[in-house]
């Protein structure tokens, strides 16, 4: 009896990117899961301000993870096999209810790192038109996403014909609904009542947005291209690539108070005793740290908007004033 190959089948030796598909989700699924944990301890032990948009992404990384390892499996049922005549025929089933697995799995994936940073928007948009515009864009990212699942779960009639060839039965295309998709990400609002710098940041974000959109429509080319099971291969390894990248973009900004807190103790432990009496002569604590990175959660205080760690110490809750916080993205003021 020969040695079996990567796929289920398949010899030794037979032409396999079955292990380099593996490799991907794993590495790039992994590396998500390193920012979610780095964001979740700036917001929940740094500064102690954890939002909807932070649990969002988390439940967002559970899609990631499950579409990874539903991709990881298809690889062994015959994903990444090069040549047609190598993919066994017995695998055809397991392979095609495995695609149908993964779908639910990447649309919610790529609904949630938007949805988290619709989210984030909020927290830092007072109110306004920019603000109400933003809740119009999370109900219609919200309603296409579930009409985009609704359609992807019932493309054929009768469904199991999506995995089972031997069904009689007619399948729609799906290209519209992926063109409408990949337009649907250049809707955010970058135009918000903010500083300058703040502006920038967002457009640096939703040009890294704008990334994710170039790899959704190389994957709408590879779908109109599709002729046979191994056809979409690189369809899913991109789209591993995707909804990870889009959930670490989406968190990468969240980070800057980590990265202030190590730079001021890398500073703190050169500089010696007399910066350290120095930083407490001026009050400088790890909840002020916070305060000026915490990005703005407003909410209606009377006529106005109280953003967060701005006059009173919302960290501990003891009402100590502390200096006036600047949300996540200011470094300095407007000229």
């Amino acid at each position: 009896m020969s040695a079996e190959g990567w796929t289920y089948g398949t010899p030794v030796g037979t032409a396999n990117d079955g292990p380099m598909i593996t490799g991907i989700a794993i590495a790039f699924t992994t590396l998500s899961l390193i920012v979610i944990c780095l964001r979740m301890y700036v917001r929940g032990f740094l500064i102690k301000a954890t939002g909807a948009d932070d649990w969002i992404i988390c439940f967002t990384w559970i899609g990631c993870a499950g579409f990874a390892i539903v991709t990881i499996i298809q690889t062994k049922w015959g994903l990444g096999l090069l040549h047609l005549d190598d993919f066994p025929e017995e695998n055809v089933y397991q392979f095609g209810l495995l695609q149908y697995m993964g779908a639910p799995f990447y649309i919610t994936s790529i609904y949630g790192f938007k949805l988290s940073l619709l989210f984030s928007y909020l927290r830092i948009i007072p109110k306004g038109v920019y603000r109400y515009a933003t809740y119009i864009v999370i109900a219609l990212c919200s309603m296409f996403h579930l009409s985009f699942l609704i359609v992807q779960i019932n493309l054929c009639t009768p469904t199991r014909l999506q995995w089972d060839t031997s069904v009689a039965g007619t399948c729609v295309k799906a290209v519209h609904f992926y063109l409408s998709m990949a337009s649907l990400t250049i809707l955010f609002d970058v135009v918000v009542y903010i500083q300058r710098r703040k502006k920038l940041v967002l457009l640096g974000l939703l040009a890294l947005g704008v990334f994710t959109t170039i790899i959704q429509i190389f994957r709408i080319q590879t779908v109109v291209l599709l002729a046979n099971y191994l056809d979409s291969a690189p369809l899913i390894m991109w789209s591993t690539i995707e909804n990870n990248l889009g959930v670490i973009v989406t968190c990468v900004p969240t980070l800057a108070p980590l990265v202030k807190a190590f730079r001021e103790r890398s500073t703190g432990a050169s500089g010696g005793p007399s910066q350290k009496y120095a930083a407490q002569g001026t009050g400088a604590s790890s909840a002020a740290r916070g305060g000026d990175f915490a990005m703005r959660s407003w909410r209606g205080r009377g006529s106005g908007i109280m953003p967060l760690g701005s006059g009173v110490d919302h960290e501990f809750g003891r009402g100590r004033a502390t200096p006036a916080a600047q949300s996540l993205f200011s470094t300095e003021q407007a000229s």
